[in-house]
């Protein structure tokens, strides 16, 4: 040790050993803990990650099959019959306007062919066409009936006319047959019999609309009007435009644009001259009729646009789900429907689609075109309606994943999302959101346990940097002690090594006879009982710092003066510093009480003192040592006038082996554990000791017994 502190070398060993033993292991045990819990917060991360996506796959499950129920309800409002009706299509008019889901219905046959909404037949009519005039051309009595009937020959062209309605042939045939019949009865102008066959054509015909250039059954239906006209038998004009318009307006599907438009028109006109013959349950019948034909042409939209935008989308979806392999006949109910969706122009179209199980029915696919939003909608509603935690909810994002449901919760942290999984084909790209109103709790988790674990691993971290502040500290203090040791033993040697050498020389000159004169012979023995004194009190302070330092010091106390005890204490220190200037002034009460103490310590614990004050005085040694009673106490001052203390040595003076540091670095002889014995002692007997010290004029020191101490002490006396 270098000044009171720790040597280079040492030093840089106490950091070695700290680093390699203590920190480095204290460090790695912190990495793996650290480790370990942030292994164990990405397993809860991910064991919560996997209940909330649970949790969320739920919710979807159930939008999802609360829309399907709805979608699978109005399926059943939609069952089609085994033929096509007028009250059929009329409830699906009425399912449209009554329903906030179904915004279009639409009918499919076997080769996905549009049935309902109507659309009128081409390629189709012209396959019939050319069929029938093939016929016609091989049928010989077509052949020999037709020339007659140009050259006006009316009555041989319809007898052979009426052979061949006689013989077998197909219907598309006889009801050809008929119609030639009937127009040459009508030339004849036999017009009952013309109005009979033209009558009998409708219901022959069958709704199949057979014909060349226009079908048969319109041709009828306009000559009967005729015939009524000409005979002005307006009951019968009025029954006849009605039953025509009814049967045009329900089987346009089977007309093609321009038959439909020209017979149209002629029921138009004719109607605008006979409103006015029309009985009321006519005109309601008219009023019908109207309607029906008002809801077919807005349904022409509809038409061309399932025709041409979604039609060519969807075949090729249907054909693969309903086909002998498909992979979507299994066990679950729920995918019987498909749903599909896509974008037209700026039209963004949703539809479902079932298949008609029904074999009777030509029906053979349903389709319903949803309506915009109705999903988002429902899906809207759903959380609504739900019961909602308050730190974290359910929301729906939009396709930028902004919250578009709940409203208000823009700030809101969204934790996880998830897309819709059997009807993300009506989401529009929105999906389902776990959303946090304060921190993501995916981010939050273990983190107060993280927190805890940080200050834990500081606070041992601390712990330790002042446990080996404390070490270096306690091992500089025993180097320090160590060294005071050695001074010490250097010191004590050299105080015993004085009075023993003083002692020999002058008992050698005693010895030797160099000293004859009695009154030089007196001066010796007073010198030499002088430094066996001082040798005395040396050894006695040794012995007693000794048994203190092994707690075997006893005390004999005995009913003492304190003023009697504190004098002899005086005049023996007298005799130890007589010759030396010393002077000691005495202000001592003389009605100090007695109590109990150990004379022989109080007396050593005075002359550690006054030496202590002859030690450090300058060439002015006067010393006052004063007892007085204070308040509850006894108080035993000493006051020089020598060096003094400083505030900081204040505070170590009383510890063993300390030496207090001289200004002028004067080497005063001391062992540095007479403080040390006089504050044992002090407390030993119930006391205190304090010091009042100024550098350069001098030091107090005040020694407290309380008064209580000597009450009690006189109790135990009686």
């Amino acid at each position: 040790m270098i000044g009171g502190r720790l040597k280079p070398r040492l030093r840089k060993r106490i950091v070695t050993i700290f680093v390699i033993a203590v920190l480095f292991p204290c460090l790695y045990l912190g990495y793996l803990g650290l480790k370990s819990i942030k292994q164990e917060k990405q397993w809860q991360q991910q064991l919560v990650r996997e209940n909330l996506d649970r949790s969320l796959s739920l919710t979807i499950d159930q939008v999802e099959s609360s829309f399907d129920d709805q979608i699978r309800a109005s399926f059943r409002q939609i069952s089609p019959p085994t033929k096509l009706t007028i009250d059929y299509i009329s409830s699906l008019r009425k399912l449209k306007k009554q329903s906030s889901l179904v915004h279009e219905v639409f009918l499919l046959d076997q080769e996905l062919r549009l049935i309902f909404p109507k659309i009128f037949r081409n390629e189709e009519r012209a396959e019939i066409k050319n069929t029938i005039k093939l016929q016609l051309q091989e049928n010989e009595y077509f052949r020999a009936g037709d020339p007659l009937e140009v050259i006006g020959k009316l009555d041989e062209a319809l007898n052979e006319y009426q052979k061949g309605f006689s013989s077998k042939s197909t219907e598309s045939v006889k009801v050809a047959l008929l119609s030639r019949i009937a127009r040459c009865q009508f030339k004849k102008g036999d017009y009952e019999n013309a109005r009979k066959t033209y009558q009998r054509i409708i219901v022959e015909d069958n709704n199949q609309f057979y014909g060349e250039e226009m079908p048969y059954v319109l041709v009828a239906h306009l000559q009967l009007l005729d015939i009524a006209e000409t005979k002005k038998l307006h009951s019968d004009v009025s029954s006849q435009l009605l039953d025509f318009y009814r049967m045009l307006v329900n089987n346009s599907d089977k007309l093609e644009v321009a038959q439909y438009r020209f017979c149209l028109d002629r029921i138009q006109s004719r109607l605008n001259r006979q409103k006015q013959f029309l009985s009321q349950a006519q005109q309601s019948a008219l009023v019908s009729i109207m309607m029906f034909e008002k809801e077919n042409d807005s349904e022409q939209v509809l038409r061309d646009f399932l025709q041409t935008k979604i039609l060519p989308e969807i075949k090729q979806e249907i054909s693969l789900k309903w086909n002998g392999n498909s992979r979507f006949k299994n066990s679950d109910v729920r995918n019987d429907i498909l749903y599909k969706s896509g974008r037209a122009n700026n039209d963004w179209w949703e539809i479902a689609v079932r298949m008609n199980e029904d074999p009777k029915s030509p029906i053979r696919f349903i389709g319903i075109r949803i309506q915009q939003n109705a999903f988002t909608n429902a899906v809207q509603k759903f959380l609504k309606e739900s019961r909602l935690n308050e730190e974290v909810r359910i929301a729906l994002l939009d396709t930028e994943n902004r919250i578009l449901f709940p409203a208000g919760l823009s700030s809101a942290t969204i934790v996880l999302t998830k897309s819709f999984s059997r009807l993300e084909e009506l989401s529009s790209g929105t999906k389902l959101a776990l959303v946090a109103l304060g921190e993501n709790p995916l981010e939050t988790i273990s983190s107060q346990s993280l927190i805890i674990y940080f200050i834990l691993l500081g606070s041992v971290i601390v712990l330790i940097v002042f446990g080996i502040v404390f070490i270096m500290r306690d091992i500089s203090r025993e180097e320090r002690i160590s060294v005071m040791k050695s001074e010490f033993i250097a010191n004590v040697s050299h105080e015993i090594k004085t009075p023993i050498a003083t002692i020999r020389t002058l008992a050698e000159n005693l010895n030797e006879g160099w000293v004859t004169g009695k009154e030089k012979q007196e001066e010796y023995f007073h010198l030499i009982e002088r430094e066996a004194e001082r040798l005395t009190h040396l050894v006695e302070n040794i012995l007693d710092f000794s048994r203190i330092e092994r707690a075997k010091k006893t005390y004999r106390m005995e009913t003492t003066s304190i003023g009697e005890t504190t004098k002899k204490a005086i005049e023996r220190f007298r005799l130890l510093v007589d010759g030396h200037g010393v002077i000691i002034n005495e202000n001592i009460e003389s009605d100090l009480p007695s109590f109990m103490i150990d004379s022989e310590a109080y007396e050593q614990v005075l002359m550690n003192l006054l030496d202590n004050a002859v030690k450090y005085s300058r060439d002015d040694k006067l010393i006052e040592v004063s007892a007085r009673h204070q308040n509850d106490s006894i108080v035993i001052e000493v006051t020089d006038r020598g060096i003094g203390i400083s505030k900081k040595d204040c505070e170590k003076i009383f510890e063993k082996f300390f030496r207090s540091y001289m200004p002028d670095e004067r080497k005063i002889p001391g062992s540095g554990i007479g403080l040390t014995l006089v504050k044992e002692i002090i407390e030993a007997h119930g006391g205190r000791i304090e010091v009042e010290s100024e550098i350069g004029r001098g030091s107090t020191f005040k020694l407290f017994f309380p008064l209580q101490t000597i009450v009690n002490k006189r109790r135990m006396d009686k």
